[in-house]
């Protein structure tokens, strides 16, 4: 059979070559996906350390610049990382302190006045009905949302039932969490003090000429996802005061709590502030008109120091990805993976997309070789540092890093 050069392109030397190879692949491919006894267990262990470890990896990112700022001055890692575990411990003690009385009076209005704002919720959608009745699709509307009641409230004997089930998974709930907070703190101590080595352990073990393309691609990642994270992080601490310290000002009931859940929320792009903003709406539709408008105001006004303030300067664009992309990322990973996918669905997104790149620049190299001299070739990103032999591990790593650290800090300024 003739040698094109698509078979070569392929990566086989004939024909028949390239059509086996294909066959297994697929043969394999189809094999893995009928051992549902091997990755069925496998999916259960995943499961159970994969929290405690995302966990850790997020706190990674935090602290461990602090880490080395402390190690640079002569503080002992270890004993920077103690020094790190005691005023985090401080500030979550002194945190829990100083926010516990301020909540407190909050929560417990809360939990005496819900039952009544409930009721007047229920009176105010029935007369909103009443108002709206008699048009043929309002009707429509009207008793489906009665059938979806009904279909409720008929339900409700079948959660009472299920009571032992329902239990036994609240138990479960409650000792994964557990095991999460005890778990995560401990693989984070490790992670801070020996990440160094366990990426040299895996450089080690990796072949040398896969070595530069291994840390291109793990330093891309570390770049992008610590930037996001503690960018992210930083935007919802922000938010969160803005949200207490505006709706503070125009006088809104549970500020306090509002703004809390202000700053969680935030942790999810775009739909985040908007499931703080429903609730805030509604309590102040039940106080007075005034105060709608003034909320409005406020929330107008945090949302344009968050966008031309807040987040160009905290995140910068390290990820440079489309808000309709975003919607799009939470909408797929909120359905696949639920709250977990919606507050790590853009991390995981802008990890997949750094592989993808490297996928697709290999495959430019390999097109450009058989049939850049055709029809022109791909522009490709390459590296001067080509021997990352055993002798030259190390440094060849410590250098490469330096110069893509160095690169993106460039590209970042050049996006500003």
């Amino acid at each position: 059979m003739k040698n094109t050069r698509w078979i070569k392109f392929l990566g086989g030397s004939n024909a028949l070559y390239t059509i086996t190879v294909g066959l297994l692949l697929c043969i394999f491919i189809i094999t893995m996906t009928k051992l549902d006894f091997i990755f069925g267990t496998l999916a259960v262990i995943i499961s159970n350390i994969l929290m405690p470890v995302i966990i850790a990896l997020l706190l990674y990112y935090l602290f461990d610049p602090a880490v080395d700022f402390m190690e640079k001055h002569k503080i002992k890692r270890v004993w920077g990382i103690v020094i790190l575990y005691a005023s985090v411990l401080l500030l979550l003690t002194g945190g829990i302190v100083l926010v516990i009385p301020l909540l407190e009076d909050q929560i417990s209005t809360l939990a005496e006045t819900f039952p009544a704002f409930m009721n007047n919720l229920v009176n105010y959608a029935g007369t909103f009905i009443d108002d709206f009745s008699g048009n043929e699709i309002t009707d429509n509307v009207i008793s489906q949302l009665q059938g979806f009641i009904d279909n409720f409230s008929s339900d409700i004997g079948n959660y009472v039932s299920e009571g032992l089930t329902r239990f036994t998974s609240v138990v479960t709930g409650i000792t994964s969490v557990v095991m999460t907070i005890v778990i995560a703190p401990i693989i984070l101590f490790f992670l801070l003090k020996d990440a160094e080595k366990f990426a040299n352990g895996v450089l080690a073990v990796t072949p040398p000429k896969w070595r530069a393309d291994l840390i291109r691609v793990a330093t891309e990642i570390n770049i992008k996802v610590g930037s996001y994270i503690k960018g992210q992080l930083a935007i919802a601490v922000a938010n969160g005061v803005m949200i207490f310290i505006g709706f503070t000002i125009i006088g809104l009931d549970y500020s306090g709590i509002l703004g809390l859940a202000g700053g969680i929320l935030s942790l999810v792009p775009y739909i985040g502030p908007t499931l703080t903003f429903i609730p805030a709406l509604i309590i102040a539709l039940f106080t007075s008109w005034t105060e709608v408008l003034l909320l409005i105001i406020v929330w107008f006004v945090v949302q344009f120091v968050e966008g031309n303030f807040v987040e160009p300067n905290i995140m910068g664009r390290q990820l440079n990805i489309h808000p309709l992309t975003i919607i799009i990322i939470l909408l797929i990973m909120g359905d696949l993976l639920g709250l977990f996918g919606l507050v790590f669905g853009v991390p995981i997104y802008a990890i997949l997309r750094v592989i993808v790149n490297y996928v697709f620049q290999k495959f430019k190299l390999r097109y450009n070789k058989y049939y850049g001299d055709v029809a022109g070739e791909y522009h490709t990103d390459t590296t001067e540092i080509t021997n990352f032999g055993d002798d030259n591990i190390y440094e060849a790593k410590d250098k490469l890093v330096e110069e893509l650290v160095e690169e993106r800090k460039g590209e970042t300024k050049k996006k500003r």
